[in-house]
């Protein structure tokens, strides 16, 4: 977001907020919440969305507000850990890992194309004799990378339920590097198969290359989706007080309802909005007890795959 526009977006939604800051009522005192943005793209940008983002909070909390880019998820847990960060937007690895060192707690879960989670699929090129799962073992198949959770971890463990070891059962394996990267390489026949995120949605990493290659949708077919894979989180540490956690996660959904707020997540992590426990229950009709349990697919799959999360979530 630009710098004026950032003054602009700050400026309307402190009118939006005031409104919403009332209804919640008048906040008692406390220290100052730092929030923080991992760099998933360019820092300075995720830093000067965040803070337009961190001065809606002010608004609608009272609470003073300031938000910081760590440079990688580790040093955010680290730091959640510690005590010196109190919010965090972690995606779900990390946040079941900063659960399991220190007892972080979920309050969020972002929403996309109206949903709280996203999925993977796995991809074949067409006229290749491909009709389950249990064709692709001895083709050649393409990653993402081995810490990418729609490009490497979800679609692995699909394959290993199916009876295909990625490690084993391929006559090649390559990590692209890229969603983009991994159509181009099914497109172009360097790979008969190959993983990266997409849905029934219509989130779907063919979409990227489209404009250079039109009949991509043609070329290169969906064989099968992956479950469910939660959405990034918004999390706090473990002792700060409740009625700050439920104040401000209350304050980020009311946010989100807002049209400067949508506007400042989608530019942040291209995020349309937010479900806490009672919407993943009612709107969309999940039988939870906590909102922890949402991210049981996700050990799941670490468990499956024999996965390390420290090291997992260091090389992120």
């Amino acid at each position: 977001m630009e710098p004026r526009r950032l003054v602009l977006a700050t400026l309307c939604a402190a009118g939006a907020l005031v409104l919403a800051g009332a209804s919640l009522g008048r906040a008692a005192p406390s220290p100052a919440l730092t929030l923080a943005f991992t760099p998933s793209s360019d820092a300075q940008r995720v830093l000067a969305t965040g803070s337009t983002l961190a001065r809606m909070l002010e608004v609608a909390t009272g609470y003073a507000v300031r938000a910081e880019v760590p440079t990688s998820y580790a040093a955010t847990i680290e730091a959640m850990c510690a005590g010196r960060v109190d919010v965090a937007f972690l995606h779900p690895f990390a946040y079941v890992l900063a659960r399991q060192r220190c007892g972080a707690d979920v309050r969020l879960v972002s929403v996309r194309f109206g949903v709280p989670y996203y999925r993977s699929q796995i991809l074949y090129r067409a006229g290749l004799p491909v009709r389950t799962v249990a064709d692709l073992r001895g083709r050649r198949f393409a990653f993402v990378d081995p810490a990418s959770a729609s490009g490497y971890l979800f679609p692995a463990a699909l394959l290993k339920r199916h009876g295909i070891d990625p490690t084993r059962h391929f006559s090649q394996v390559v990590f692209a590097g890229g969603h983009d990267k991994v159509v181009l390489a099914v497109y172009t026949g360097s790979v008969d198969a190959g993983a990266t995120f997409g849905d029934e949605f219509g989130n779907d990493a063919r979409e990227r290359v489209i404009r250079l290659y039109p009949n991509v949708k043609e070329r290169v077919r969906v064989l099968v989706y992956t479950d469910p894979i939660p959405a990034d989180t918004v999390s706090f540490r473990r002792d700060l007080p409740e009625e700050v956690k439920a104040r401000t996660a209350l304050a980020l959904l009311r946010i989100a309802q807002t049209a400067p707020g949508r506007e400042t997540l989608d530019s942040l992590y291209r995020i349309h909005g937010f479900a806490d426990l009672d919407a993943l229950r009612t709107a969309h009709g999940l039988k939870l007890r906590t909102l922890d349990e949402f991210f049981a697919p996700v050990r799941e799959v670490a468990r499956l795959l024999g996965v390390d999360l420290e090291e997992l979530v260091r090389a992120q």
